[in-house]
């Protein structure tokens, strides 16, 4: 009876891993979709400096974000970060599906040694599948990846509205 509890839960897990890994493989197909139109999709740029200045001296962070919008849907295709911070740098890319976040990538490297590479798919706003490329202990955290997914997509939400609200002006005059 116990070998046939133990098989049973054995192949329960690798069913649930099967359909994890099944939704990071169509997620995959979406990124590939979306890096193919890349071109021509509406990119918008935002650079920022962040410094310390009661310090006055040290160093700064920098940031350059790309938000990539599908110009024939008008919905969010993917969103590029990269941060300098001394010799550390960030690379995150999140992609969207139907303006939902569906697979944030993070790579980090202290110089030249990769820190961090992995991948968190996510469907419906739930982690799905972890890939981690590198000697990473433990999980990254899919919560904190997703609340900053968000953040970043209500700062391009905003960025859109400032187009809009300009754009409407610059018809009435």
């Amino acid at each position: 009876m116990r070998i046939l509890l133990f098989i049973s839960f054995s192949l329960l897990t690798k069913v649930g891993c099967a359909q994890d890994s099944t939704t990071a493989v169509y997620i995959n197909e979406v990124v590939q979709k979306i890096e193919s139109r890349l071109s021509t999709d509406i990119m918008e740029k935002k650079d920022t400096v962040i410094f310390d200045d009661t310090l006055q001296k040290g160093a700064f962070l920098t940031v350059h974000t790309e938000f990539y919008t599908d110009s024939k849907t008008m919905l969010l295709d993917k969103i590029v970060e990269k941060s300098l911070y001394k010799t550390t740098s960030t690379e995150i890319t999140i992609y969207f599906l139907g303006n939902q976040p569906v697979r944030v990538t993070n790579k980090q490297w202290e110089g030249s040694t990769v820190r961090f590479d992995f991948d968190i798919y996510y469907m419906s706003d739930k982690p799905v599948y972890v890939v981690k490329r590198n000697n990473l202990k433990g999980s990254p955290d899919a919560a904190l990846f997703l609340k900053w997914c968000h953040e970043l997509r209500n700062e391009y939400f905003r960025i859109v509205q400032d187009y809009n609200q300009t754009f409407a002006r610059t018809k009435v005059n």
